[in-house]
């Protein structure tokens, strides 16, 4: 079997092409391993014991448990953008909480509410949650907006400036039960974590094999119906 031989153009796009494939899979294979090692990390804390109280070092508690006793500030309270619920606007109740054992402040998401319908209990409160990794800022995220309460992903620093609170780094998702008409409607505790990275490496791989075969396949010389 005999090939014509390629022009430069076609072949420095078909390397292109090829190269492209090949770093997407690549990089989908390393999404793979980082998806992984979150889903292990958040087994690993929900297997360990709901907390009381929160210890001296926050490091590594990310997925606890935990049921923890204090009082909300709530007219420190901020305002995270959510998705809309039942096609109504709302965002996420973000709260200060001051621990009773020790004083801290912590920052509970009470959960989803439309605007000025959320329940204030006051008082010294139980919340039962899970600690969660902050909300980063995303790529094409917008900017917070402290002086309008507006808020898409977690600042600390900045939390803490507009609270006027000294707030330790560390959220608390709430789980409750959801009643009717009661607001916020908090989390029902299941972490799910979409995980088609595998899928999407064996795509772009496959794309760059049937790249080469095409390639192969245009230059490849048509058989002599005349010989042999």
């Amino acid at each position: 079997m005999s090939y014509r031989k390629p022009e430069l153009v076609p072949i420095l796009f078909i390397i292109a092409a090829i190269g492209t494939f090949l770093a997407l899979g690549i990089w989908q294979v390393q999404r793979l391993q980082w998806k992984q090692a979150m889903v292990a990390g958040i087994e690993k804390g929900q297997a360990l014991p709901k907390l009381g109280t929160l210890p001296q070092r926050l490091e590594g508690l990310e997925y606890r448990s935990v049921a923890l006793t204090g009082t909300f500030n709530h007219y420190k309270g901020m305002r995270m953008i959510g998705h809309p619920q039942a096609a109504r606007q709302g965002f996420y109740v973000v709260t200060p909480f001051t621990l009773h054992d020790d004083g801290r402040t912590i920052l509970v998401n009470r959960g989803w509410s439309p605007p000025d319908k959320e329940f204030r209990p006051e008082g010294l409160q139980t919340v039962e949650g899970i600690i969660r990794p902050l909300r980063p800022k995303r790529m094409f995220s917008p900017a917070n907006r402290p002086d309008k309460n507006i808020w898409f992903y977690e600042d600390i620093p900045a939390m803490a400036i507009a609270t006027e609170m000294t707030l330790e780094p560390l959220v608390v998702e709430a789980i409750g039960k959801v009643g009717k008409d009661v607001f916020p409607i908090p989390s029902d505790g299941k972490i799910s974590v979409r995980n088609d990275h595998f899928n999407y490496a064996i795509t772009w791989f496959t794309l760059a094999v049937i790249a080469v075969v095409m390639f192969a396949l245009y230059y490849r010389e048509p058989k002599n119906p005349n010989v042999g």
